[in-house]
């Protein structure tokens, strides 16, 4: 099947690679190979991309360019903030999550329990809110970090960082204060600082740049361990080659991201709006999170008539490529851990879809791609 019959609403599982991040990331590979820790020439010109691509990726999020650390990935950024510090940590030091994260923070959170610590798993509503009471009452004087993940990557839904922030510093003002905000950045213009958030993890395939290259944020003042050893790069902080080239391609992917910002994310939400319209009109469903604020180009849907599995099968023989839910877990065949937070009722947890848009959205696309999973349930059903 070629490519471009093929409809993508996968986005938030990762995106297609921008015209321009792809120049950027071929341009600097062949003028700018060397290694950016070198001395010569051609290193001083990696080196140069590097800390210019450094510097607008900070401007980016009202950050401080020796804040910025690129690492592999938002996977990477969220193992490295939440086990590191408790590696040989003594104390009575504790963590504070929720148990709608990332499987990279979910998993990293398991790592410190196992090795002794108290680990809270905060829980969340129905709509997928976290529980601020609960929140609240987790920290103390002992908490070492909070992890809240900004946006949900499965349904979307915004959590009230600010808010969480706040009363983390209220209890205890020397707790780090971790947001993965992979998902958000795609259709989010954030600012750490203003939003209190003092390290976060992004990834640079959720934005159309390359895969392979992403940033752990982490505020000034804050010290933690380095997670790879062998060398003095990255602020000694990360050792090993810098993937320069992904690290330009990630810049130029956020550059034309931003400057096209309030219009990609118009557009999506309006087809993501005309698709859920349809789908409503048209067959009994659920739109998790549809009443609280989520992300515009997320859409997850439970179809009360049919099972997520047997959908997702036949959307991808009409051509059409969706998921259940998160990349990181969707081969497990068994019902997502944030449904399962937010109590969906067991009979119709397996029967979610998520829908994804992204920043290949055209115009008409809400009703072209309504109109075939409109079909596709019908043959169904």
């Amino acid at each position: 099947m070629n490519k471009n019959d093929y409809i993508y609403l996968d986005h938030a599982a990762t995106t297609p690679m921008r015209e321009v991040a792809f120049e950027a990331y071929k341009k600097t590979e062949m003028d700018a190979f060397a290694n950016s820790s070198g001395g010569h020439a051609l290193s001083r010109k990696a080196k140069n991309i590097l800390e210019d691509s450094r510097e607008f990726i900070a401007s980016c999020f009202g950050a401080a360019p020796n804040e910025i650390t690129f690492t592999s990935g938002g996977t990477e950024a969220d193992n490295w903030i939440i086990k590191t510090p408790f590696i040989d940590n003594d104390s009575n030091a504790e963590l504070t999550t929720t148990q709608i994260e990332h499987e990279a923070v979910i998993a990293s959170a398991e790592n410190v329990h196992k090795k002794g610590f108290n680990v809270n798993f905060v829980s969340c509503d129905s709509d997928g809110i976290t529980n601020i009471d609960e929140f609240k009452k987790s920290i103390n004087s002992n908490t070492l970090i909070t992890s809240v993940m900004y946006a949900n990557n499965e349904t979307g839904v915004v959590q009230p960082i600010e808010e969480m922030s706040k009363i983390v510093k209220d209890v205890n003002p020397n707790t780090l204060f971790h947001s993965d905000v992979v998902q958000a950045v795609a259709t989010k213009k954030l600012n750490f600082h203003n939003l209190g958030i003092d390290s976060a993890a992004i990834s640079g395939h959720k934005i159309g740049g390359p895969k392979g290259i992403g940033v752990m944020f982490l505020k000034t003042g804050y010290k933690i361990p380095s997670f790879l050893h062998g060398g003095k790069q990255e602020l000694e902080r990360r050792a090993g080659t810098v993937n320069v080239s992904g690290v330009a391609g990630l810049a130029a992917a956020l550059k034309e991201q931003q400057n096209n910002l309030e219009e990609e994310v118009a557009l999506i939400e309006n087809e993501r709006q005309i698709f859920e319209n349809i789908l409503k009109e048209n067959f009994e469903l659920k739109i998790v999170g549809e009443n609280v604020e989520r992300l515009c180009h997320i859409s997850n849907i439970q179809f009360k008539e049919v099972n997520s599995e047997t959908l997702m099968v036949a959307l991808d023989l009409n051509g059409i490529g969706v998921s259940r839910g998160s990349a990181c877990a969707s081969g497990a065949q068994k019902p997502s851990h944030v449904l399962k937070a937010m109590k969906i009722d067991e009979k119709v947890i397996n029967n979610h879809l998520r829908f994804s848009f992204g920043w290949t959205t055209q115009n008409g696309d809400g009703i072209k791609f309504a109109e075939i999973v409109k079909k596709t349930i019908k043959e169904l059903i």
